[in-house]
């Protein structure tokens, strides 16, 4: 219960209160948790920031202390933790409008109300109904004064779920916490004009201890959503606030759910549902009716902890998340967005693929039968899920390179849910092998727009840079990904290349020099130090696909090393193997600028052909 623990807060801080010393860490400390969970607790529950209500209880015993004649306000100010007398008076004046000596002196007419304190009450389900109620009709009375004018109607335009913190006792179902944020982040993505920020650097802000403003900042949003789960038995009790961080932070509007664990997905919808309202948008009433059906407890739970596990993204989790998902439509076989995480998965597994390129192919073809089949079922059972559209656009772009139908699914999967980054790299690709580079870029910030701290998004706006012709923009586009992953290795790649065709070989080798330190190939690192431009390259080739260390299997990315040190024949061979395996990555790298010195060569030219991709680059001045 809120009031139980606000109220063993309060006497922890009564028993600190002349220690001026005593902080949030020492509170949370006290209280076994980390700083952020307090931070987001106390926001949660007494609607305030931890150091305002530890200094509202240092007042409140000021007040009472004043009441005594004995005492003047320096010596409170030393008595209830404040560091000096000043700070004291500056604090008392804020809360109250007048200094400690006129509360003094003018005790009877200033003495404050007893304030009625912020706490959020467990009322059962009929009080639920009533605080539905009133949010319901303060939704009514904002919409009316934001609708005074029809251009107020969209104040809020975008937005990024914070991931739920799990105030559990136990602590062990990150799972929940972590499906349940996915949840409400797919709902409100159906929102008509609102931008919702992915997942992806949405969680980078897992107890962070970053202010909200500059959370906000950092994603580009007006409006956070934070919250925590509690969960008992088969009971959950989920508590969320929309917060508008500037220009000062406010708390839009606040509410706490209480169900049963197996109405995960109806309370998902639930909170979207009511956001909604308060923020006067309009859920997509072609919302799919099959996302809110009920399913077992243990089915769910299959499911999320599947969808955590393919998340990761390594092979061993990959591997232990199809299993759960094959688990979870065990239980429920009309699970369809079991069977769209299923095939999602499958296609990490066939990335992950570790085999030669013998091996890989078949892998490949095995693994598009049963992608083709989950797809399938996931659409046969709701026909409006726009990720199994997204995902399908993947296959047909990674298996069958059928640009043409990468982009009908890419476009049906964004007109059911527009805030899809996936969708919007996949029309980045298609308009890249069209040759029509501008539109690529366009789609590429697209998708940086609805996931901005994602750094493989940011390798990507990189990338379509370089091929535009525009490498001082793509270098510094690099840096910004950086800033954030200083060890990213596919930036350390991709800025290398732009350097290279920046005419800078030397920056080119250090970059390179910085990826084999990141991939610990300490041995590479050195030689590149030690050695020019052209030996480093020469070097890196004789070892990339033999001896005891495999430096790089991938055909097309030898292929480039080959034509870095204009080794045409090498390059050219590398290009055609890896057309014959089908490597995924081969259409839209063979488009690289670094391949210029071939756009005349026959093979080369076939190659395009056979992969329907245009090497008419135009560069954007």
């Amino acid at each position: 219960m809120p009031e139980i623990f606000l109220h063993k807060i309060r006497k922890i801080i009564l028993e600190n209160i002349e220690n001026d010393k005593f902080g949030v860490s020492d509170l949370a400390e006290k209280l076994n948790l980390s700083r952020s969970q307090l931070l987001r607790k106390i926001k949660a529950d007494a609607d305030i920031s931890a150091n305002q209500y530890i200094r509202d209880i240092r007042l409140e015993q000021a007040v009472e202390l004043l009441k005594k004649a004995e005492l003047n306000a320096s010596e409170i100010a030393y008595k209830t933790g404040f560091s000096s007398p000043s700070y004291f008076n500056k604090c008392f004046h804020e809360k109250f409008g007048y200094t400690p000596g006129d509360f003094k002196r003018n005790r009877e007419k200033l003495e404050p109300e007893p304030e009625k304190k912020n706490i959020k009450i467990n009322r059962g389900w009929y009080w639920m109904g009533a605080a539905l109620a009133i949010c319901t009709l303060l939704a009514f009375f904002i919409f009316n004064i934001l609708v005074a004018e029809k251009k107020e109607v969209a104040k809020y335009k975008s937005i990024a779920v914070l991931p739920l913190l799990d105030l559990s006792e136990n602590k062990n179902k990150d799972f929940l916490s972590i499906g349940l944020t996915d949840a409400i982040t797919l709902q409100l993505s159906h929102l008509k004009g609102l931008r919702v920020i992915s997942r992806g650097s949405s969680m980078l802000y897992r107890d962070s201890l970053q202010l909200y403003s500059e959370i906000a900042r950092k994603l580009g949003v007006d409006l956070l959503l934070e919250g925590s789960i509690i969960y008992g038995g088969d009971s959950l009790r989920v508590t969320v606030q929309l917060i508008h961080p500037y220009p000062q932070e406010g708390h839009v509007w606040a509410n706490s759910y209480d169900q049963r664990a197996t109405n995960i997905l109806q309370l998902s919808h639930d909170i979207s549902s009511q956001i909604a309202k308060e923020i006067h948008f309009v859920l997509n009433r072609d919302q799919n009716k099959a996302s809110q059906r009920q399913f077992s407890a243990e089915a769910l739970e299959s499911y999320l902890r599947g969808k955590m596990l393919w998340q990761k993204q390594n092979p061993e989790s990959v591997e232990d998340a199809i299993q759960y998902l094959n688990e979870a439509i065990k239980l429920e076989p009309d699970f369809a967005q079991a069977y769209c995480t299923l095939a999602e998965a499958y296609m990490s597994k066939n990335k992950m693929f570790p085999g030669n390129n013998e091996e890989k192919l078949k892998n490949k073809m095995q693994s598009k039968n049963a992608i083709n089949h989950a797809l399938n079922r996931a659409l046969e059972l709701d026909g409006s899920l726009a990720e199994a559209y997204i995902t399908k656009g993947m296959m047909l772009r990674k298996i069958d390179w059928d640009w043409e139908g990468m982009k009908k699914m890419a476009e049906k999967g964004l007109q059911l849910n527009p805030n899809n980054k996936d969708g919007y790299m996949l029309l980045s690709d298609y308009y890249l092998v069209k040759g029509m580079l501008k539109k690529s870029i366009q789609n590429a910030l697209l998708a940086e727009d609805y996931d901005p701290l994602n750094p493989r998004i940011g390798c990507l706006v990189a990338e379509r840079y370089m091929y535009a012709g525009l490498y001082e923009e793509a270098i510094r586009q690099y840096r910004k990904v950086f800033e954030l992953y200083p060890r990213y290795s596919f930036a350390w790649d991709g800025v290398g290349f732009a350097h290279f065709l920046n005419g800078d070989k030397e920056q080119a080798k250090n970059s390179w020099l910085e990826l084999h330190k990141t991939m610990g190939n300490n041995h590479m690192a050195e030689y590149f130090q030690q050695n020019d431009f052209n030996n480093s390259v020469n070097y890196i080739i004789s070892k990339f696909a033999a001896g005891d260390k495999l430096y790089c299997s991938n055909p097309p990315i030898i292929a480039m090393a080959h034509i870095l040190v204009n080794r045409k024949e090498g390059a050219l061979k590398y290009l055609e193997i890896a057309r014959e395996y089908r490597n995924e990555d081969l259409p839209v790298l063979m488009l690289s600028p670094v391949f210029e010195p071939l756009y005349s060569e026959e093979r080369y030219l076939g190659l395009a052909n056979q992969l329907n991709v245009s090497i008419n680059h135009q560069l954007i001045n």
